[in-house]
């Protein structure tokens, strides 16, 4: 015995599909930010370990060194190659030399694409953090 299709069901599945494209829509554009935000915090980590080995390898205070003191940073060459390694002057840098290890953080601003317009998404950009660390290990003659 054949069943009759029900005449009152029809076109019902063509309802649904213009909220399917939507929820598509936000997905993929949640997708897109995230993958926005972590490629520059991937690029900040390695900023920040660029600059901590630089502020190790550039701020070593070599008078002490030759003359056979212990490890010291001079925090003016420091600085100035921590910043230079930087470049940017949307990141905000600070450093700190403690136990003969150099330590950089650097902090930024990510600029959301999707989610101003995307309702409960973030309205404003997201601040992400970056930290690194770098000795310099000097072998005795």
């Amino acid at each position: 015995m054949a069943t009759v299709p029900d005449r009152r069901a029809q076109g019902s599945v063509l309802l649904l599909f213009p909220a399917a494209v939507l929820l598509l829509v936000v997905i993929a554009s949640l997708a897109v930010d995230r993958a926005i935000v972590f490629g520059a915090q991937r690029e900040l980590v390695a900023t920040a370990e660029t600059a901590a080995n630089d502020g190790a390898a550039a701020g070593l205070d070599l008078d002490a060194l030759r003359a056979g003191g212990p490890i010291r940073y001079d925090a003016t060459r420091v600085d100035r190659a921590v910043r230079a390694a930087v470049g940017d002057p949307s990141v905000t840098v600070s450093w700190i030399v403690s136990d003969g290890i150099v330590r950089v953080r650097l902090t930024r601003q990510v600029h959301l694409i999707f989610a101003p317009a995307v309702p409960g998404g973030a309205l404003t950009d997201e601040r992400i953090v970056a930290t690194a660390a770098a000795r310099l290990n000097v072998l005795a003659p």
